[in-house]
């Protein structure tokens, strides 16, 4: 899961001398008949046999997971977790009301905790599934992942108590008095952060079974399922999911709406380059890991524009020989906070957080040729 600091990013940025559209409105994908909706999320039917699990959630600072199932003749193969135990339970139960074949297969697109936490409920339900997930997921789990879950459960009383405080006092963290956004969304933050802490000491870490490097394919009837890595992306483990005769992409965290979530354990230098791999399968339909189902390419080419242009800022910052806070202060995103958050307070807030300023930071890290001493 990605920690949020909760303070906004504030940058001198130059104004900007070209023009960014916002991001376009998401419409849903499905007729009325195929739609049925259990409790936190919408049950889906984008194809035959495949269902994705919108969470129909306020936008918060954490935030639970789609869920995509794939029923075929004999079996089930999903699609990610859940940030908590109860979640998953719910997606079972989901699941069993539309089918009583058994979960196989589950694929982790990553190793962030929002997408892997209810892995042990799933093992529970079905005891021979396998659980998929990048090589490197192997290494990055029990290291960073520990020490981000660390940090996480010891933080949490604090953002749930700053968030309470905060909903008390009407008082928004980015400054003035909350919106009906920003209270909706702290109030989601605080109901799942609470989650979370008292869920906390049934965690298991569960590592994959199975692992990809490059492209793993699963066979079942005339349906091809294939689990490919295209590159770094949001994490150096992102999968996506490719289903060629359907035309469906399951993206993961490579794809965020409203908000991209970069976040600190990205890579920007590569992020553009593995959209455009993903762009390459012209799929007819993505599901992302966190936002309604999509119809066309216009936000993910709207991610690419953003995501070269931080490299491309940055790039320039390091061939000027400026430190990461002189990068901090040069590259200009503004147009792009634009697109993406519109007039809302909170989906900047966001921004800042989760693009801003651990983009940038990250982008310094992977140039090439930065001052040897950071000042």
């Amino acid at each position: 899961m990605k920690t949020t600091a909760l303070l906004l990013v504030c940058l001198a940025l130059a104004a900007p001398t070209h023009k960014i559209k916002p991001a376009p409105v998401v419409q849903p994908v499905i007729q009325d008949e195929a739609r049925k909706s259990q409790g936190g999320f919408e049950v889906q039917k984008i194809a035959e046999g495949v269902y994705a699990l919108i969470r129909k959630e306020p936008l918060g600072l954490w935030f639970e997971a789609n869920v995509t199932f794939i029923v075929n003749n004999d079996d089930v193969i999903v699609v990610d977790a859940n940030i908590s135990h109860v979640s998953a339970g719910e997606v079972i139960a989901a699941l069993r009301s539309l089918t009583p074949k058994p979960a196989r297969y589950l694929v982790n697109t990553h190793w962030h905790e929002d997408h892997l936490i209810g892995n042990r409920v799933w093992r529970e339900a079905f005891p021979g599934i396998e659980f998929i997930g990048h090589a490197s997921t192997l290494k990055d789990l029990p290291s960073v992942g520990a020490a981000n879950r660390k940090q996480t459960v010891e933080g949490g009383p604090g953002l749930i108590k700053l968030l309470r405080d905060h909903l008390g006092k009407n008082e928004s963290l980015a400054g003035g008095e909350l919106t009906d956004e920003e209270r909706a969304g702290y109030a989601e933050t605080a109901r799942l952060a609470e989650r979370y802490v008292a869920e906390a000491p049934q965690f298991q870490t569960i590592l994959p079974t199975l692992t990809v490097e490059d492209r793993m394919t699963l066979h079942r009837g005339d349906r091809a399922i294939e689990i490919r890595h295209l590159g770094r992306a949001h994490t150096a483990a992102d999968l996506v999911v490719h289903l060629p005769k359907e035309n469906i992409v399951i993206a993961g965290d490579l794809v965020v709406w409203p908000v991209p979530l970069i976040g600190s354990t990205s890579y920007p230098m590569e992020y553009g380059a593995t959209l455009e791999k993903m762009l390459a399968l012209r799929p007819a339909v993505i599901v992302p890991g966190h936002g309604p189902v999509m119809r066309d390419d216009a936000y993910v080419k709207l991610m690419v524009r953003l995501l070269n242009s931080i490299k491309q800022q940055v790039e320039a910052a390091v061939s000027r020989g400026e430190t990461l806070e002189q990068t901090r202060k040069s590259v200009d995103l503004t147009e792009f906070r634009r697109a993406f958050a519109g007039d809302s307070k909170f989906k900047s807030f966001i921004f800042a957080n989760y693009v801003t300023g651990p983009a940038v930071a990250a982008a310094f890290r992977q140039a090439p040729n930065k001052p040897l001493v950071e000042k």
